[in-house]
Parts: C-alpha cells; structure tokens; sequence
C-alpha cells in the first residue's frame, strides 16, 4: 500500500479575464517588517530602508541643501531607528516615528552647522537636464521656505517630501492634529 503524499497548500492562483485588471500583491506592512526584524529575518530592516530611503533623503536634503549631507543624515536616521528598533511602541506609525528621527537629527544639524558657518548657501544640485528657468525656480522656493519659522517649514517639508499625512505630520513633531493645517502655526 502507498502512503498518501503529504498534503500542502498549494497557492491559489487568480485567472484574469479580459478587462479585468490583475490584483496586485500585497507588500508586509512596516509593522509587519519591524515584527520580522526583531524576529531574526536579516531582510526586514533592508526593505524598510529599501521602501523609506528615498522620502527620508528628501526630507534630508530639505534641510541640509546638500544631497552629500542629506545623504548623510539619512543613513544616521536609520542607524538611529535601528538601535532603538526594539524599544518603538506597535500603537504608533512607523513612518511618523522615521521621520521624527529623521527631522530631529536633520535640526541637531543644522545647529551644529550654524555654530561653524556663518552662512548656509541654498544652492541645491539639480539635475543637469533641468532648464534654467526651473533651477531658478527651485532656488527661489528653498530661498522662501529657509524664511519660514522653523515648525511651519518642518511640516511643509514633512507634507511635500515624505508625502505625510497631517495625522502622521503631527505625531512625528509632537503636536495636534490640526496645528499642520492652521495658516499661523508658530515654532
């Protein structure tokens, strides 16, 4: 007598029908990756990188106006992140918790800068395939977002770079709710 092969759940495959569109996979949530992490997968914390490192440099750049330093403050971000990994709290949003780091460690810099320089240029490096016109533009921007007050340039940074949510926005700097949205929010 055979014995039975050993029974396995086999993936369930989705036949596409014409017009239909494909379902996309789903990715681990960033929860789900610290889980990982803490659990021994040597991958986890490579994919959040993977998934994070570019808002996070911009974020960066925003503050340090030099991709070199923006790049910099990046990697100490999540060297920081993952000493501290096994202390985060499963009730608060990875991202938030990222990009608070990320915000702090880009203000410690800029005041250590500001006590060695006694300017800070707002050249930033552009693509070289931009017209004029644009880099002027972008000039012209990082120029009128260095005039506003440290919070407000905080959240608009958080709000166009990381592509934050107000909610999210608000957690990472420790503030309510409704502070990103209000039209006077002072430091």
């Amino acid at each position: 007598m055979t014995e039975a092969p050993e029974s396995r759940e086999r993936p369930r495959l989705h036949v596409v029908r014409d017009g239909e569109a494909p379902q996309p996979q789903t990715d681990p949530g960033d929860w789900d990756l610290v889980t990982s992490h803490l659990a021994g997968d040597p991958f986890a914390f490579a994919e959040l990188v993977k998934r994070h490192q570019r808002p996070v440099w911009r974020l960066a750049l925003r503050f340090a106006h030099d991709p070199d330093e923006a790049e910099d403050l990046a990697q100490r971000t999540f060297l920081r992140v993952l000493d501290h990994v096994a202390d985060l709290r499963p009730d608060q949003p990875f991202r938030a918790y990222l990009f608070r780091v990320a915000a702090n460690l880009c203000k410690n810099h800029l005041r250590d800068r500001a006590r060695l320089l006694f300017g800070v240029s707002l050249e930033v490096a552009a693509p070289e395939a931009e017209p004029l016109e644009a880099k002027e533009r972008r000039v012209q921007l990082r120029t009128l977002l260095a005039k506003l007050p440290l919070r407000q340039r905080q959240i608009v940074t958080l709000r166009i770079d990381a592509e934050l949510p107000f909610a999210e926005i608000a957690e990472s700097l420790s503030i309510t709710r409704t502070t990103p949205r209000s039209p006077s929010t002072t430091p």
